[in-house]
């Protein structure tokens, strides 16, 4: 009879580590998807607005930036400020909006509705919202530059980075 228990427990043994194998391969795999689906979210978001070069700073005591010494206010800058450096996709422009004391959000003023089309959109009079005038998408600028719901745009604006050191604001990707 012993020999019968330790028969089966050792089969039952093997049979767990089997299972166990059998999962852990079943997880791998499971993660493996999740990641790639993930990726592929990431890789879609990355190219609705074509990558562009952009690398500037700016001085926050500069007289055209003096509205964004302070929180919740946004500026529009061109070319016309540091040439190709600072014009975004298709010279659209980039808008500087200061999120915080020491955070600012910089963006791609091309719409994300009609990619084509390469329409910019514009700050409205609240200053936090960006407007499309051809489409009405309209971004929210402290929301990271999301749309509306009832905006037919689904993407958020091209977020560049940006960091800041009390005085130059530099803003780059």
């Amino acid at each position: 009879m012993n020999d019968f228990h330790y028969f089966c427990s050792l089969i039952l043994e093997r049979t767990m580590a089997v299972i166990i194998t059998i999962s852990k391969i079943r997880n791998f795999f499971l993660i493996l998807l999740i990641s790639s689906l993930l990726n592929a979210c990431e890789e879609e978001k990355q190219k609705i607005i074509p990558q562009t070069y952009v690398n500037f700073s700016l001085r926050l005591d500069d007289p055209q930036f003096i509205a964004l010494n302070s929180v919740g206010n946004a500026v529009v800058i061109t070319s016309s400020y540091d040439g190709s450096n600072s014009a975004g996709y298709n010279n659209n422009g980039i808008i500087l909006y200061r999120a915080s004391q020491d955070e600012f959000y910089a963006f791609d003023r091309t719409c994300t509705y009609d990619v084509e089309k390469s329409i910019a959109v514009e700050i409205d009079e609240s200053g936090i919202m960006a407007v499309c005038p051809e489409c009405e998408s309209t971004y929210v600028l402290p929301n990271i530059g999301f749309p509306t719901k009832e905006s037919p745009s689904k993407y958020a604006l091209h977020q560049y980075q940006t960091s800041f050191d009390g005085l130059y604001v530099h803003v780059f990707n």
